[in-house]
């Protein structure tokens, strides 16, 4: 079972999940005419506690609004049936799973399901997202192989302005081939052209969303 609720999961719920979340929530489609649920938590989040400064300002870049976010702990609470979870590593896949092993079928790292759903079988297969859910997961399960370390997103807490640009990279290009795996679905060939993308580079994504060359990169973390 897949519902239309999606949560992403780090570990502070300060930087890496409120990020892709945001990203997918702004962008991402309706399915079958609904608006999906797009939330965040983490696995050892203080609850309450604001957004790293930091990605607050990333997330402007791409016109999201991280001011409000507030961080949530994941417990046996966060998670229902039919939810489709995407972690920011495969530890909090195992977290997950600790807390509810019936969604096995449907917890992926983001950049494992992103690199699964490119796949133009698991495409093909795929009528609406619910569809798109179950392939990669049936896809992973015939190759009989887990998620290693190519598809964990760097955690750049901390960590020099380098770090946090290979974040950067590695989160809106999972996003992306998510998006476009979602705008090939047959239930939304026709909007296809006009499905937002996350773009290749940030000057891309300016022009797309018109947002001034002049605004301030990111500050170092």
């Amino acid at each position: 079972m897949v519902g239309n609720r999606i949560v992403v999961v780090c570990t502070a719920n300060k930087i890496r999940s409120p990020f892709v979340a945001g990203l997918v929530l702004s962008r991402l489609p309706a399915f079958a005419g609904q608006r999906p649920i797009v939330e965040s938590a983490g696995t050892a989040a203080r609850p309450g506690d604001e957004a790293a400064p930091e990605v607050v300002e990333l997330g402007r870049t791409y016109g999201v609004d991280l001011a409000g976010h507030r961080t949530r702990r994941l417990d046996d609470g966060v998670l229902a049936t039919g939810d489709t979870v995407l972690c920011a590593e495969r530890a909090h896949r195992r977290v997950v799973l600790d807390v509810r092993p019936d969604l096995i079928s449907n917890v992926f790292t983001v950049r494992e399901f992103a690199r699964l759903v490119e796949q133009p079988a698991v495409r093909d297969a795929a009528s609406d997202w619910a569809g798109l859910v179950s392939a990669a997961s049936r896809a992973r399960l015939a190759a009989r192989t887990t998620a290693d370390e190519t598809d964990d997103l760097v955690d750049p807490v901390g960590r020099p302005r380098a770090v946090w640009t290979e974040f950067e990279r590695q989160a809106t290009g999972a996003v992306s081939i998510i998006l476009g795996a979602v705008a090939a679905l047959p239930a939304r060939s026709a909007a296809a052209e006009t499905t937002p993308h996350v773009g290749a580079t940030r000057r891309s994504h300016r022009a797309q969303l018109d947002v001034p060359s002049t605004r301030r990169a990111m500050r170092r973390g």
